[in-house]
């Protein structure tokens, strides 16, 4: 593939059992790498169940095949084209996970409108362009909030977050500074309050009186909203409005509503106990159900793009690597340390593209299968000797011993696999895996991929 850094991963993922681990340790170790012999190799969910109580603390692994495993790459490179989507590395760490920019509208409006009666009606403006308030909060509140970050003169910081320019005025720095005080000071301090009361246990709900002044009574559950007459409701009327809002998505039933937990964008509610897996109580913080995860508007950092055949995609990333680091090679340490310098934010606005989440039942997966045309450059014994493999991800969900057989759709993901192909800087989050499956990747070929070892629930393995 030339000098290009072009990388084809596949990912599976294997329905297990899962037993929870826990580690606090800050001086985390490099994860495992294993080297099975050609007979522990033959059964893939053997070998795994064989080395689970080792790797699994750490969070990662990495299984190193037999060199006599060698899978042919099944697709045609000179004709295979797939779609991209532009991921803004510079703002990896701007977009927080349980506040994107409809729900802090939503609940900033909800504030504005219990506590002053009113809503946001004309935009706020910063040096001549609309100011995105729900960056600049969470640009403040990454640095401590507004008093910490006035008295650590933080503001050029939290500027950088929130526009990419690089430098930012005196001037413009008291400017945002009085915007932040005028617009979101009391909301910090609204949500402040509204999170420590969480973190101790408690879920009152917000509502408010005459005065300004917020009133907290959060039960047990998740924050139910509730509507106040002129002259006050009454309680059995107001019991009777909130029975009607507490409708299991799940089973329709109205009762318990202690245990109801209320989506903080849809406000749809489900019972704890009729959630999958069920929860054994409310959790702290913003809580969001499957459909508003699963959103269109919910990408996860990406904008799509457009489509690349292989040869123009490494032709791209062969520039951005030159520009990057010059004509000679770059160490894994020197992409590492640049990497985290653009997230950072230290070189302004950084873009670059990414196959991500290609479904193999579309554009082809790396991996030799059955009804799919064999390339000519392929040896005919080898197509079908990989085409049957236990450890192609096409067949490891449904191996024996494997609990995915009792599924009977094509769920992307799951069933079937996704194909990535990345280049210089990009990166997906690391993640648990939906249902706590472990996830299996297999490097087609180049770049080895960068994860640390983390302690989490979820094992999951990366195959070199």
């Amino acid at each position: 593939m030339g000098k290009g850094r072009p990388r084809a991963v596949e990912k599976g993922v294997i329905g297990q059992n899962l037993s929870v681990c826990s580690s606090t340790s800050l001086n985390i170790p490099s994860g495992p790498v294993y080297h099975p012999t050609e007979d522990e190799f033959r059964d893939p969910l053997e070998y795994i169940y064989k080395i689970r109580p080792e790797a699994e603390p750490y969070g990662i692994c990495r299984i190193v095949p037999p060199k006599n495993w060698k899978p042919p790459f099944a697709l045609k490179l000179d004709s295979f084209t797939f779609p991209t989507k532009t991921q803004a590395i510079h703002q990896l760490q701007v977009r927080p996970a349980a506040c994107d920019s409809e729900t802090f509208e939503l609940e900033y409006n909800r504030f504005l409108d219990d506590h002053f009666g009113k809503k946001m009606k004309k935009k706020v403006v910063f040096e001549g362009e609309e100011l995105d308030l729900c960056k600049l909060f969470n640009a403040a509140k990454r640095y401590g909030g507004y008093d910490k970050v006035v008295k650590e003169k933080r503001w050029g910081e939290v500027f950088r977050f929130v526009r990419s320019t690089k430098k930012i005025s005196e001037c413009a720095k008291h400017v945002l500074c009085q915007l932040y005080r005028e617009h979101l000071y009391d909301y910090e301090n609204y949500y402040n309050k509204l999170n420590k009361d969480v973190t101790k246990g408690s879920k009152r709900k917000i509502q408010d009186e005459k005065l300004s002044e917020c009133l907290a009574e959060f039960s047990t559950s998740k924050r139910r909203r509730q509507n106040t007459d002129d002259g006050g409701a009454s309680i059995s009327k107001l019991k009777e409005e909130e029975n009607n809002d507490q409708i299991c998505e799940q089973c329709k039933s109205g009762l318990h509503g202690e245990v109801m937990l209320l989506c903080d964008r849809c406000d749809k509610g489900w019972h704890i106990y009729c959630l999958s897996p069920p929860l054994k109580q409310v959790p702290p913080g913003n809580w969001y159900c499957l459909d508003c995860l699963n959103s269109e508007k919910d990408s996860f950092g990406f904008v799509p793009g457009k489509c690349f055949s292989l040869e123009a995609f490494k032709r791209m990333d062969y520039r951005a690597k030159k520009k990057w680091f010059g004509s000679g090679s770059a160490s894994r340490m020197q992409i590492e340390k640049k990497f985290w310098e653009i997230v950072e934010g230290s070189f302004g606005e950084v873009e670059v593209k990414y196959g991500s989440d290609l479904d193999t039942s579309i554009y082809g997966s790396g991996f030799p299968r059955e009804n799919v045309q064999r390339p000519e450059s392929i040896d005919a014994k080898a197509w079908d000797e990989y085409c049957n493999s236990p450890w192609n991800l096409n067949n490891l969900p449904k191996l024996k011993g494997s609990m995915l057989r009792a599924i009977r759709h094509n769920i992307t993901g799951v069933m079937v696999p996704w194909l990535y192909i990345g280049m210089l800087f990009s990166s997906f989050c690391w993640h648990f895996e939906d249902h706590c499956f472990y996830s299996m990747n297999y490097l087609h070929w180049y770049v080895t991929i960068f994860a640390p070892s983390h302690s989490l629930k979820c094992l999951e393995f990366q195959l070199e």
